[in-house]
C-alpha cells in the first residue's frame, strides 16, 4: 500500500525526492513521427528505453502546432498490448481541449503481483489522433512538465513541485530522469489529378458533351471538394464546376482543331490540368455546272448558272466565284446565285472551245484532316463558233449559148472553228434560161479528201416528200463514209472555200439578153440547206438569207413564218422539229443567193461573120465554127463574145447550135440565103435509137444535115452515114464528135457508132432547122421503181420500142393482186405513179406484160 501511494504521489506530485536523489543514468522516451493526410485517424507509438529495470514511469507530453495551421484532434492513448507489466496505469487527458497546445500525462507502476519492467526498449502505448482539415501543418509531440501545487494529499501544507518525464529504478526506487525524443505529425494536402480525356471529332453545329473526371486522395476522408474549370475555353463551351460535365454547341467558327484545357482544383487550391483536342469538321459544298456544252455564235452572250448543295448547311451562306477561265474577255459570276455570263465578240480570238470553272465556298476554316476543303469547283464547256457564210456565185456578162460554171463556196476568211462533216444543199434556178449540165466537187473537198459527193435533180431528186420539180437541184457531200482506209485530212480549209461547181448551159434565147437569172437557195423541209458538225451531233441551219447584192449583210429576207417550200430559210418549225431531247439545230448559217448575169449583145448585124473579119459567110467562118464543135471555145481567138453572137446563123435566137453550122455551110456553098434578123426558123422533131453496141440510127427517114455528139471518155467513133465527114477530139474528159458536110449533103438511118456512153446530142436538118431529138428504146425493159423504199408513193417506169399494149400489175407478198394499170402507148418511156397510202408497210412485187411476149417482175418496199 505504501508503494502504491508512493507511485501515486510520483504521478501526481512528482516526488520531492526527484530533486534529492538522481541517478547517473539518463534514459529516453521516443515518440514516433508520421506524415498524414487531412481528416484521417492515425497514431504514433510511445516507446521507452529506461536503461535498467524499473517499477514505474511517468511521461508528460505536449502536443502543439509548430508550423502551419494544422492540428490533431481526438487525442487518445491506448496501452500497447505487448506491454504487460506495471499494470497499475493512469492516463490523464485533462490537459487536452483540442486547441494547441494539449498536454497528456501517462504513468504506470507496479501493482500487486507485478514484476518490474526489464531494461530495454518497450513500446508502452500508442498516441491516437485525427488530423485536422487544414491544408498543411507540423504538429510536434514534445516533453513537457507539470506543476503540482499540492503534491501530497496527506500533507496539505506541502509546497508544489514540478513533474517531468522520469523512471523509477526497480530496486532502489531512485528517480531516473528521461530524455524525450519528440515526434512530429506532418499534415499534408493530397493534390488532385485529372483522368485523360480522349481526343474527339465532331461536326460543327452538333452538341458535344464530355466529362472531366478528377480524383483526390483526400476525397475518401470526407473533407475534400473538387472544383472544375476551363482554361481559355472556345466560344460557347461550358463546364459544370461540380460535376465536370463539359457541354459545347459547336459554332461554325470553331471548324478545325480546338485544344481544350480542363483544370480541377481542390479545397486547398492545388490543381491539375489535362488537355484534349476536338477536331471540328465541315462538309464542303458540292457544285454542279451545266453538263451539256453551251453552244453560241460569236457575238452572242453565253449564260448559265452553277448550283450547289451544302450537306451541313453552312457555316456561312454559299458564295460563288470564277475559279478559272481560259477564254478572252471577262466573265461575271453572281456570288449569291451562281449565274454567269460571258459576252463574246465577232473576233477570231473568241472562236473555239473554252472551259469556265465556277468555285463555291461555305466560308469554313480549312485544315487537314478536320476540314481539308471548304469549297468545290465545277466546270462548263462553252463552244463559240463563227457563223457559216455560204454563197452562190453571181457571174457577170455571161455570154449566151455557152456553158457557165457557178460556184458554191464557203467564206474562208473566218478562222476555222465550225468544221463541217457534210452538207445537204437544195438549189433552185430558172430552167427556161439555164440548162443544168452537172456538178463537180469543189476544190475544198478535193484538198481535204472528202469521200462522198453526189447531186440529184428532176425525177431522181428528193424535194420534200416527192421528186424535185424542174429547176431544183440537190447536192449532198460527206467528209467521211467510214468504209475504208481513206479518211479526210480536214473538214474545212482556211484558204479555199469552194464546195461545189455547178455547170449550166446558158440559153441562146436572145429575149433574155441583159437579164439576171437568179440561182437561189430553196427549202422544202428542215433538212434542206443544212450542214452537219464533224461528229454529226449538231445540225446547222439557216439564220439569215441575203440577195447577192447585199454585200453588207444588213437586209436579210429570211422569214420564220414562211411555209415550205420557201426561199426565205428554214422556218420556225425547224427549231424544235426533232423533239428528241437532244439540242435543237443551230441557226448559224447565213446564205447569199447568186445567179448568172447574161451579157448584152450589142448587135447581131455581124451574123455569119464568125471570124470577125467583116466578111460574113465565108469558108473561114465555117472552119472556125467547125473547130468550135471539136475544140470548144478555144476556137474563138478574136473576141469570144462577138464571135459567139455571130454564130446565130439561122436567126432562131440560139447561138452555137449545130443547126447554125448546117445553115452556115448552106450559105457558104450557095444553097441558101442568109436569114434576115426577123425571120428565125422553126425546130422539127426527130426520133433516133441507140442500141447496146452504141450505134445511133435516125428514124422515120428524117434528113439530118449535121450531128454533134459528146461521148464520155476517150473513144474512137465510126462514121456510118454516106456522103458525110466526121471530126472528133478528146478534151481530157469527153470526146466531141461532129458529123457534117461542106457539100450540103444529108443522111438518115444509121449515122455512126459512138464507141461509148452518149452524154449529149445535138442535130440539125439539111435546111439548118434545129432538131428536137427523142431517143426511142430499142427493146422492152422494166425499170426499178424510184424511190425505193418509198412512202407512200413511187414511180414505176418501163420502155416500149414500138407502139404496144401493156399491163402492169402489183401484188403483195402473199401473191394477192393489189392494183393494176393497162393501156396502149407509143414507143418510148412510160411512167406510172403508184400511191400506196392505204396499204401496210411491207414487200410488194410489180409485173409488166407488154407487146407479144415481154414479161418482167421486180420487188419494191413500202416503209412507213
Amino acid at each position: 500500500m505504501m508503494q502504491k501511494r508512493t507511485i501515486y504521489s510520483l504521478l501526481l506530485i512528482s516526488f520531492v525526492l526527484a530533486f534529492a536523489v538522481t541517478s547517473a543514468m539518463s534514459q529516453s522516451v521516443t515518440i514516433g513521427s508520421k506524415n498524414v493526410l487531412r481528416c484521417v485517424s492515425s497514431s504514433v507509438p510511445i516507446s521507452i528505453d529506461p536503461g535498467t529495470d524499473i517499477n514505474a514511469f511517468e511521461i508528460i507530453l505536449e502536443v502543439q502546432t509548430t508550423s502551419g495551421t494544422g492540428f490533431l484532434g481526438g487525442l487518445s492513448v491506448t496501452w500497447d498490448p505487448g506491454f504487460t507489466t506495471l499494470s497499475n496505469r493512469i492516463i490523464k487527458m485533462d490537459g487536452v481541449d483540442g486547441v494547441s497546445p494539449d498536454t497528456i500525462r501517462i504513468a504506470a507502476m507496479l501493482d500487486a503481483g507485478d514484476q518490474c519492467l526489464a531494461a530495454g526498449v518497450t513500446q508502452v502505448a500508442t498516441l491516437g489522433f485525427t488530423s485536422s482539415n487544414d491544408c498543411d501543418g507540423t504538429i510536434s509531440i514534445l516533453n513537457a512538465t507539470a506543476t503540482c501545487p499540492n503534491p501530497d494529499p496527506g500533507n496539505p501544507t506541502s509546497t508544489g513541485v514540478t513533474a517531468t518525464t522520469q523512471f523509477v529504478e526497480c530496486n532502489t526506487n531512485a528517480l531516473i530522469p528521461a530524455t524525450i525524443t519528440g515526434g512530429t505529425v506532418t499534415i499534408s494536402n493530397s493534390p488532385p489529378s485529372l483522368a485523360t480525356i480522349n481526343d474527339t471529332t465532331a461536326p460543327w453545329g452538333s452538341l458535344l458533351q464530355v466529362s472531366a473526371v478528377g480524383s483526390d486522395n483526400d476525397l475518401a476522408n470526407g473533407c475534400e471538394k473538387l472544383t472544375y474549370g476551363l482554361v481559355s475555353p472556345p466560344s460557347g463551351m461550358t463546364i459544370n464546376a461540380n460535376t465536370g460535365q463539359i457541354s459545347w454547341n459547336i459554332p461554325g467558327s470553331a471548324v478545325c482543331d480546338n485544344t481544350i484545357q480542363v483544370q480541377v482544383t481542390d479545397s486547398c487550391g492545388a490543381s491539375a490540368t489535362t488537355s484534349f483536342n476536338v477536331c471540328v469538321t465541315n462538309e464542303p459544298p458540292v457544285a454542279t455546272c451545266p453538263t451539256d456544252p453551251i453552244n453560241i455564235l460569236w457575238g452572242q452572250t453565253a449564260t448559265g448558272s452553277a448550283s450547289a448543295t451544302d450537306p451541313d448547311g453552312g457555316p456561312s451562306p454559299l458564295v460563288f466565284s470564277m475559279a478559272s477561265f481560259d477564254g478572252p474577255g471577262a466573265v461575271t459570276v453572281n456570288p449569291s446565285t451562281g449565274a454567269f455570263s460571258w459576252a463574246t465578240a465577232e473576233d477570231n480570238s473568241y472562236i473555239g472551245t473554252f472551259t469556265l470553272c465556277i468555285a463555291v465556298t461555305d466560308g469554313a476554316n480549312t485544315c487537314d484532316p478536320c476540314s481539308p476543303s471548304n469549297a468545290d469547283t465545277c466546270c462548263v464547256t462553252i463552244n463559240v463558233v463563227p457563223t457559216l457564210a455560204l454563197y452562190i456565185q453571181k457571174t457577170h456578162n455571161t455570154v449566151q449559148g455557152r456553158n457557165e460554171t457557178v460556184s458554191i463556196y464557203l467564206d474562208s476568211t473566218i478562222q476555222p472553228g465550225n468544221e463541217m462533216g457534210g452538207f445537204d444543199f437544195l438549189i433552185t434556178y430558172d430552167a427556161s434560161a439555164l440548162n443544168f449540165l452537172g456538178a463537180d466537187r469543189g476544190t475544198l473537198l478535193d484538198e481535204c479528201g472528202w469521200e462522198y459527193f453526189q447531186y440529184r435533180f428532176g425525177a431522181n431528186g428528193n424535194c420534200g416528200t416527192g421528186v424535185c420539180p424542174s429547176g431544183v437541184l440537190r447536192i449532198v457531200a460527206l467528209a467521211e463514209t467510214n468504209n475504208g482506209a481513206a479518211h479526210p485530212s480536214c473538214f474545212r480549209s482556211s484558204t479555199n472555200g469552194q464546195l461545189a461547181a455547178l455547170h449550166f448551159y446558158v440559153t441562146n434565147d436572145r429575149t433574155l439578153e441583159c437579164q439576171y437569172v437568179p440561182i437561189r437557195w430553196i427549202w422544202y423541209d428542215c433538212g434542206d440547206n443544212t450542214v452537219s458538225s464533224v461528229t454529226g451531233d449538231s445540225l446547222f441551219i439557216s439564220r439569215y438569207i441575203y440577195e447577192f447584192d447585199d454585200v453588207s449583210g444588213v437586209n436579210s429576207i429570211d422569214d420564220p413564218t414562211a411555209a415550205f417550200p420557201s426561199l426565205f430559210g428554214a422556218n420556225s418549225t425547224c427549231d424544235t422539229a426533232l423533239q428528241d431531247g437532244k439540242p435543237n439545230p443551230w441557226r448559224m448559217i447565213d446564205f447569199w443567193n447568186g445567179g448568172i448575169d447574161i451579157a448584152c449583145a450589142e448587135s447581131l448585124d455581124a451574123r455569119g461573120d464568125i471570124n470577125l473579119n467583116e466578111i460574113p459567110y465565108e469558108i473561114a467562118d465555117a472552119v472556125v465554127f467547125t473547130n468550135y464543135f471539136i475544140y470548144g471555145f478555144s476556137a474563138f481567138t478574136v473576141n469570144m463574145q462577138g464571135q459567139i453572137a455571130a454564130t446565130d446563123v439561122n436567126a432562131d435566137g440560139l447561138a452555137l447550135s449545130v443547126a447554125d453550122l448546117v445553115y452556115l455551110i448552106r450559105v457558104v456553098i450557095g444553097d441558101a440565103n442568109p436569114f434576115p434578123k426577123t425571120t428565125p426558123v422553126a425546130s422539127v422533131d426527130v426520133n433516133y435509137t441507140l442500141d447496146q453496141s452504141g450505134t445511133l440510127t435516125i428514124q422515120d427517114g428524117a434528113q439530118i444535115g449535121a450531128l454533134y455528139a459528146v461521148v464520155d471518155g476517150s473513144v474512137m467513133p465510126t462514121l456510118q452515114a454516106d456522103n458525110m465527114e466526121m471530126r472528133y477530139n478528146y478534151d481530157g474528159t469527153e470526146t466531141h464528135v461532129l458529123v457534117y458536110s461542106l457539100q450540103g449533103h444529108s443522111f438518115t438511118g444509121e449515122a455512126l457508132n459512138l464507141g461509148g456512153k452518149l452524154v449529149s446530142l445535138e442535130m440539125a436538118t439539111a435546111d439548118g432547122s434545129p432538131v428536137n431529138a427523142a431517143n426511142l428504146p430499142t427493146n422492152y425493159s422494166l425499170n426499178q421503181n424510184y424511190p425505193n423504199p418509198f412512202n407512200p408513193s413511187t414511180v414505176i417506169s418501163f420502155t416500149l420500142p414500138t407502139r404496144s399494149e401493156y399491163s402492169l400489175t402489183i401484188y403483195n407478198v402473199t401473191g394477192q393482186e393489189v392494183q393494176s394499170f393497162s393501156g396502149v402507148h407509143e414507143a418510148g418511156t412510160v411512167e406510172i405513179t403508184w400511191d400506196a397510202g392505204q396499204l401496210a408497210s411491207g414487200v410488194y412485187f410489180y409485173r409488166l406484160q407488154a407487146g407479144n411476149n415481154f414479161t418482167d417482175t421486180k420487188k419494191m418496199i413500202l416503209l412507213k
